[in-house]
């Protein structure tokens, strides 16, 4: 899928989670349903783009399951390869910019924020609790 019809899935999706109250459980489930919807689009297109970060995720499918810690391909990984190609890859910059103001337009006051944001959660080793 291009970047364009991409960022238009993105803040489809945005404006679903923007509609929902979060009054209960089930909302709660449904927003972080979108939200990982999203995030897999943009998954799927750096795979496709064959982005990895030291070897993750492509080559590290190629070892055997027993070599790997139990849920190695978990959510935080993903989340921290993400945030890991957004400061190397323009593109990969701008589906997660896309995505951070759809779903959360308030959050940060221009990309140059995000981007420092996204450096210093890398950089400050607490923030992620996995690594590539």
């Amino acid at each position: 899928m291009e970047s364009a019809l991409i960022i238009k899935k993105i803040q489809e999706l945005g404006s679903r989670h923007a509609n929902i109250q979060e009054i209960g459980i089930d909302d709660f489930k449904e927003a972080e349903l979108l939200e990982i919807e999203a995030e897999d689009l943009i998954i799927s297109y750096c795979e496709k783009m064959g982005y990895q970060i030291s070897g993750f995720p492509m080559d590290k499918r190629l070892i055997s399951e027993d070599d790997l810690e139990e849920d190695y391909f978990s959510r935080e990984r993903f989340q921290l390869y993400l945030d890991m190609l957004t400061l190397e890859k323009v593109d990969v910059e701008e589906l997660t910019w896309c995505y951070v103001c759809s779903f959360w337009p308030s959050q940060y006051a221009d990309k140059q924020e995000y981007h420092l944001t996204v450096k210093e959660q890398i950089d400050c080793g607490v923030f992620y609790k996995v690594e590539l």
